[in-house]
């Protein structure tokens, strides 16, 4: 009683010790707040180490540690008696009655041990670690404790550390018996959600004691485990870090894909841990639940997004990859669902197998990026295949196992931590490759802005008002530069010729090519307007790159004459309504091409626009279209342009409009 008295001062005083407060003049006043809290950080470090060091404290003379068992399968109620003969029965260890045959249905469990004098006259209680997942605890015959429930059939909570008070006088003679009647389903699944959460680090047989020293020997035990796992937790906590950088990266590189799969793989390689902590603390969460299935599938649907990240990496083998990771997904299902089912020998076999097809292609992905050859490759490549050891470590026979070791009273896992290599290793890699990427498009960004300040200033050559006429244009390009270009040229005759056109194609190739027409319209303005559009037509054939270029060419005379000739180009506008024209072929396409003009008498405005007007297109895809344009050719064309833009701006778009202004008399003296 002394020793264990003693063990619950010590335990208390490491308590308060963690937790001391620094209100009022406690000794922590007077210093920074930095300080504060390191001191308060060191405090509860201290205490979490000092707990692996006070744990053998309680195991004193009047504790009894359970360690030499028998088991028989089956249930029968005579096998609780103290009496009962079991010498028959098959000998193991506590350890293996954890993991004993994994055999669904009841079994039990016989022990005896010897009773110290000192326990006579003690409160004592028994101690039991986490076991999965009915049972009850029988000492010389008396039920002293129940977990779970056996009606209307069996179930419990994830299992825990648990203390059963023993009736008082029950151990009476020199030999004490104890048995266990537990049950469980076949594939052990319970572990898998206990041991992601860290309390089953420091399991132990029963131990037999005074009621002081066993509840607080029960505290200490999963804590302990919770201290050796802290590693362990950190790298989780790192996978999770990992993924928040992965996804911040995505949202600025919607087109990078490996970003978001990288994330994902690392969200599913933390959040099993996570599942298992809030599993495996929560009383009101039975064990058959979806949370078991859940920690087993991720891990591999985690080396499904694996794939995925390498198959953006290597484009050589791409499809491979990809079909490796759909192969995954499968293989996360099904092994889900047979463990679900407890059908132990497919669940081994699905695992296994979704283990053996990670490390085949992984092998051809580490293949393609050795044939890369570059640094960031090789250096992903090469954390690939420590990944791919760490976790091979699990599979090697037991004698030569060495995937964890300790350091203190800490246990470092190898996998995890190769694990966390890999990921923050490609991150760099992708990071570097990222900044490259950025310089180069700044680069890009700023040739654009040149050619479009070009382009600008090519269109400036039109004359915007003429004398006799009023010219209203607005060029708004999709991109930087485009493909769509009008001039407005002033004849010596007082005419105005106006070309609008269009170059199939966005971007800087569709802007080199507008370059070239309106070259090729420096020197040829003094021509009909079908004659130009044929000039034209040679001048660019071969030059569209398998493309096209669309145009309509009108010229305006003072007298209100207007002759127009089209080459597949959007028909102009008079006022609320499209003005009739025989149409072309769009230029490039054939140099045998020939244009017929079509004059007209015209007293308002005539207005031409580039497809992109009426295609503008808005979120339930419907078009702008012709006739809603229509009602707009009273519009100037800024607002014509804006209308398009709110509609939504799909290409580049143009609106020229040309109105005959009278001529102004000379004043009267």
């Amino acid at each position: 009683m002394v020793r264990a008295t003693l063990f619950a001062h010590l335990v208390s005083h490491l308590r308060n010790h963690a937790g001391r407060s620094n209100a009022g003049a406690a000794p922590g006043a007077g210093r920074s707040r930095g300080e504060r809290r390191g001191v308060r950080l060191m405090r509860a470090f201290s205490f979490f180490v000092l707990l692996l060091v006070a744990l053998p404290a309680c195991a004193q003379k009047e504790i009894v540690t359970v360690t030499n068992w028998r088991v028989h399968a089956g249930d029968n109620p005579a096998w609780a008696r103290p009496d009962f003969d079991d010498s028959h029965w098959a000998a193991i260890s506590y350890g293996e009655l954890n993991s004993f045959d994994y055999a669904a249905g009841t079994h039990w469990y016989r022990a005896t041990f010897q009773v110290p004098v000192d326990f006579a006259g003690q409160e004592l209680a028994v101690g039991m670690g986490p076991l999965e997942e009915v049972y009850d605890v029988y000492v010389d015959g008396v039920r002293v404790g129940r977990y779970g429930s056996w009606e209307p059939s069996p179930h419990a909570p994830f299992p825990r550390h648990l203390v059963f008070p023993l009736p008082p006088g029950l151990l009476k003679g020199p030999v004490g018996h104890i048995a266990i009647r537990q049950w469980r389903g076949a594939t052990g699944l319970l572990w898998l959600t206990f041991g992601s959460s860290g309390y089953f680090t420091l399991r132990h047989p029963p131990e037999i004691g005074s009621k002081a020293a066993i509840e607080y020997r029960e505290q200490l035990h999963p804590l302990a485990g919770a201290v050796q796992r802290i590693p362990w937790d950190l790298t989780d906590v790192l996978f999770l870090f990992a993924a928040l950088i992965c996804f911040v990266l995505f949202s600025t590189q919607r087109r990078r894909a490996e970003y978001l799969y990288l994330g994902a793989f690392s969200v599913l390689q933390g959040a099993p841990t996570l599942i298992g902590i809030a599993l495996a603390t929560n009383q009101a969460v039975m064990a058959r639940s979806w949370g078991p299935v859940l920690i087993f599938s991720l891990p591999i649907l985690a080396d499904a997004f694996a794939l995925l990240f390498l198959a953006a990496l290597c484009p050589r083998f791409r499809r491979i990859l990809q079909f490796g990771a759909i192969i995954l997904t499968f293989f996360a299902v099904v092994a889900g669902y047979s463990l679900a089912e407890q059908s132990y020998a497919e669940t081994l076999l699905w695992m296994y197998g979704s283990s053996w097809g990670l490390a085949v292609f992984e092998l051809i992905a580490i293949w393609a990026l050795l044939l890369d050859r570059s640094l960031g490759s090789l250096a992903i490549a090469f954390c690939l295949l420590l990944d791919a050891a760490g976790w091979s470590l699990y599979i090697v026979p037991s004698e030569l196992r060495f995937s964890s070791v300790s350091a203190g009273p800490f246990r470092i896992d190898f996998p995890s931590v190769a694990g966390v290599i890999f990921v923050f290793v490609t991150l760099l890699v992708l990071y570097l490759r990222y900044r490259d990427e950025q310089a180069r498009q700044a680069a890009i960004d700023q040739e654009l802005a040149a050619a479009r300040r070009m382009q600008e200033q090519l269109l400036a050559g039109s004359e915007k008002n003429p004398a006799g006429f009023a010219v209203d244009a607005v060029y708004r390009p999709a991109r930087e530069v485009g493909g769509d270009f009008y001039r407005t040229v002033a004849l010596e005759d007082g005419s105005l010729l106006v070309i609008v056109g269009d170059v199939s194609g966005k971007g800087l190739d569709a802007a080199m090519l507008v370059a070239v027409i309106l070259g090729s319209l420096a020197n040829e303005t003094h021509r009909s307007p079908a004659s130009l559009l044929a000039y034209l037509n040679r001048a660019v054939m071969g030059r569209t790159g398998g493309g096209f270029i669309t145009a309509c060419c009108a010229r305006f005379y003072p007298d209100g004459r207007v002759v127009l000739a089209n080459a597949g180009h959007i028909l102009p506008y008079l006022p609320d309504q499209e003005v009739t024209l025989e149409s072309g072929l769009p230029l490039g396409i054939s140099a045998d091409a020939t244009y017929s003009e079509t004059e007209m008498q015209v007293g308002g405005a005539v207005t031409f626009i580039s497809d992109g007007v009426v295609e503008a297109r808005d979120a339930k895809g419907e078009l702008l279209g012709f006739e809603r344009m229509a009602a707009l050719t009273t519009k100037p064309a800024a607002e014509i342009a804006d209308a398009a833009q709110r509609w939504g701006q799909e290409d580049d778009i143009t609106v020229l409009s040309v109105t005959r202004t009278p001529a102004l008399e000379p004043a009267v003296a």
